[in-house]
């Protein structure tokens, strides 16, 4: 019996070493991970352990089989997030979204156990930046005035009706032109942003109010360069809004502040390129700026719309005058040359579209002849001498462009009596509106 008992006792100690072997070998070894993208895979029930570097922990971050990676021990907080500390400043050491020097806010993932991504946007100080102070800069023209005149009668080919009378009229305009021939009058116009800061236009002294067509607050930049002749106009149209402005005998009196002896105002998407009745800068109510011969024309090559000329004696028939159409007034009744047989204030003239162009023109002289064939010229105004309506050289330097202007380019280097005197005039005729 005590070998039979001694022999069970042997099995059983075998049995019981036998059992811890078997139960060593399904063991798992620990998993070493050195950094959280890595992964250890284990069914359910075989987690195994999962071994980390000092000072981080193993995270469970999906379900499924079970994923585990090492991260770093939360900071005590009521979240274990990644999180940048709260900043209470916006300077560019400081873990700000603003600032180029700043981790971003918005990849911190969340470290609590859980089987979504939770991003935490670090908090920061709110600060109110100081009001900006809106500097209006000169803007040079990117378009003619009269490209932003659907409607302007000068924008249309001109009639080929000659009138009974052109004869007359074109041999009176050529010798009137003899003396001095006929030349370009000039006179600043300004294209002006929507911030352009409004001056105050008032009435000068003795003269009519035309306020009623103006208004008291203008766009006229302060960088507006007037000519200084006796006449002192000034053309300003504002795209942003569709207006444009017009000024005769304009004056500044200070800061921001003219006064002006008439003028007019008008819509430039409504407008027929002529003021309403006794408004406007020309005698006639004829636009200068649908009609004179701007910058922008002759920058991009073209002129697109009939061109404003003046003479030396014109005449009104009727009492009181009348005007030719498209004008809606005329002064030429108070001329002391005025004669019957001379072009009214509104007369129509144009080219022969047969006509070939003279040679030896310069660039300025031949848009001049191209757009007096197609479109022709209207009589806006009396004066002195026979004169095209056109922008001052000027223009370009005050609106801070470098370099030669467009204008003074085209005109080859002769003088402003010159650059169209060659152009054929005495065949000209006075056409139908």
């Amino acid at each position: 019996m005590i070998r039979r008992a001694a022999a069970v006792l042997v099995v059983l100690l075998l049995l019981v070493a036998l059992l811890g072997a078997v139960g060593g070998l399904g063991r798992k070894p620990p998993v070493a991970l050195a950094a959280p993208s890595q992964t250890v895979v284990a069914s359910l029930g075989q987690a195994g352990e999962v071994r980390c570097p000092a000072g981080q922990l193993t995270v469970q971050f999906a379900t499924g089989p079970l994923r585990w990676r090492c991260g770093p021990k939360p900071s005590p907080s009521t979240t274990t997030t990644t999180a940048p500390a709260p900043s209470t400043t916006t300077s560019s050491t400081t873990v700000a979204p603003t600032t180029s020097t700043s981790r971003a806010p918005t990849t911190t993932t969340s470290t609590t156990v859980a089987t979504t991504t939770t991003t935490t946007v670090a908090r920061t100080t709110s600060t109110t930046s100081p009001p900006t102070t809106v500097t209006t800069v000169p803007v040079s023209s990117n378009g003619a005035p009269a490209s932003l005149m659907p409607d302007s009668v000068f924008n249309q080919p001109a009639s080929a009706t000659v009138l009974s009378g052109s004869a007359t009229m074109v041999a009176d305009i050529v010798t009137e032109s003899r003396q001095y021939n006929v030349g370009v009058n000039t006179m600043p116009i300004y294209q002006v942003p929507a911030l352009e800061p409004l001056a105050t236009v008032t009435v000068s002294s003795g003269c009519g109010d035309f306020l009623a067509s103006t208004g008291s607050q203008v766009p006229i930049p302060s960088y507006a360069n007037l000519n200084g002749s006796s006449d002192d106009p000034l053309g300003v149209y504002q795209p942003s809004t569709g207006e444009g402005w017009e000024f005769w005998q304009l004056n500044k009196t200070g800061t921001n502040t003219y006064s002006a002896c008439w003028g007019g105002g008008l819509s430039l998407s409504t407008t027929d390129g002529v003021f309403a009745p006794n408004f406007g800068l020309a005698a006639s109510g004829i636009s200068y700026l649908a009609t004179a011969i701007t910058e922008a024309d002759v920058a991009s090559g073209s002129i697109d719309h009939a061109m404003a000329i003046e003479i030396d004696g014109c005449y009104s028939p009727g009492s009181p005058a009348q005007p030719a159409a498209p004008a809606d007034r005329t002064d030429c009744d108070s001329q002391a040359n005025s004669k019957s047989g001379e072009p009214n204030e509104g007369t129509w003239l144009r080219w022969p579209a047969s006509l070939a162009m003279p040679g030896g023109l310069t660039p300025y002289a031949q848009m001049v002849f191209r757009a007096g064939q197609t479109y022709g010229f209207v009589v806006t105004d009396y004066a002195g001498a026979v004169m095209l309506q056109g922008e001052q050289m000027s223009d370009w330097a005050t609106e801070g462009n470098s370099g030669t202007d467009p204008i003074t380019k085209s005109w080859a280097g002769q003088a402003e009596y010159s650059i169209v005197a060659s152009l054929p005039w005495s065949s000209l005729e006075a056409v139908a509106p």
